[in-house]
């Protein structure tokens, strides 16, 4: 295992960037075409159950001081079926990462250089990911607590800047979507991107102290945020108009003028999204390549890093091409592929890890 240490700063900084590293771009969008003017609360809602969920996962570390969610699976499963689990896990990383990297592409391709072929931006990018995940998870919560600043500043100015565009009525009617209706729409919002923060527990055992703090606390400051930005969104776009963009804040960026001389400062937004695009890629790739050394223990990353390349940039391009299936299969499937792995599998390594205690308890009882 990695002899590192990062702080409970840090590791806020950490989850805060991956759990609106991607969704702070994409999900605007949706959450507005299914909630209109409510969508502000799906954030709120999705975030509110999140944290709920994370505490199932702290309850697990507990009962597992210092083990990754791969070690606790191989731990209180045992080697045969405990590997099996971990690999799924491994698999759900890789996966993660190949979705990010695919977001990157995509948004490239489309709106910054659509001639350029989108394996370039999933190789360039992948390239110093991989470089940063073998100088380990100190390096990059360095460069995380570096770059956040910057980002976070720049967001602000924006919401600023927006006021001038701002219509109070393009939020009205507001709170017409029943209680239940929200329920399931911000089911999509568990699935990604709280869900996928179930990444973040293979980083726990390297924390110094203060894992639940600055878990709660980064995902707490992501849910205001991405609530944050679907109600300026709301407001400067309207619904109609965020709900049929991919991505509602570049546009609200690129039609932003400031005074009567500077406008097209959309490159600014761009370096934004490649800043988080690149911390949370950052963090789910060092934790498959984590993963694969401490189930196979491969004591070098770089063995394991570099092939990795190959698998996550071919898994990028395998991804649908049409946005609509995507927006189809992000409906129906993502909270419930999500929760297989944010729910289902820590409620089983929680019961079974409280079933071996109870046992070996009672085994030294009888002795």
């Amino acid at each position: 295992m990695e002899e590192a240490r990062i702080s409970r700063w840090q590791f806020f900084l950490l989850t805060l960037n991956y759990t609106i590293g991607t969704s702070f771009f994409i999900r605007p969008g949706g959450i507005i075409a299914s909630t209109k003017q409510d969508g502000w609360i799906i954030p709120l809602l999705a975030g509110t159950i999140a944290l709920l969920i994370v505490c199932l996962w702290l309850t697990l570390a507990k009962a597992n001081l210092g083990l990754s969610i791969v070690q606790i699976c191989i731990k209180v499963l045992g080697k045969p079926v405990g590997g099996f689990f971990a690999l799924l896990y491994i698999w759900y990383f890789v996966q993660t990462a190949g979705w990010v990297t695919r977001n990157l592409g995509d948004f490239m391709k489309t709106l910054v250089m659509p001639r350029t072929p989108i394996s370039v931006f999933h190789l360039m990018l992948l390239l110093i990911v991989c470089y940063a995940a073998i100088k380990g998870i100190e390096t990059i919560a360095r460069v995380s607590e570096f770059l956040t600043p910057f980002v976070l500043i720049v967001v602000v100015i924006i919401y600023l800047l927006t006021l001038s565009e701002w219509r109070t009525d393009r939020l009205w009617p507001m709170f017409q979507t029943d209680a239940w209706q929200m329920i399931i729409n911000s089911t999509t919002v568990i699935g990604f991107p709280y869900m996928e923060s179930v990444c973040l527990m293979m980083l726990a055992p390297y924390v110094k102290n203060g894992v639940k703090s600055g878990l709660l606390y980064g995902i707490a400051m992501g849910t205001i945020l991405l609530s944050g930005i679907v109600f300026v969104t709301i407001g400067v776009l309207g619904v109609t108009r965020a709900s049929h963009s991919t991505y509602p804040l570049y546009i609200i960026v690129q039609e932003l003028k400031i005074a009567e001389f500077i406008d097209h400062v959309e490159s600014t937004i761009v370096i934004v999204w490649l800043i988080w695009i690149f911390l949370k890629l950052c963090t789910a790739y060092y934790c498959a390549v984590l993963g694969i050394c401490q189930l196979f223990r491969v004591n070098d990353r770089t063995w394991i890093a570099v092939p990795l390349i190959l698998l996550v940039s071919g898994l990028a391009i395998s991804f649908n091409d049409n946005v609509v299936e995507n927006i189809e299969w992000d409906k129906r499937y993502i909270f419930l592929y999500s929760c297989f792995y944010g729910i289902g599998i820590p409620v089983l390594l929680l019961l079974m890890t409280w079933f071996r205690k109870s046992r070996s308890k009672s085994k030294e009882g009888l002795l």
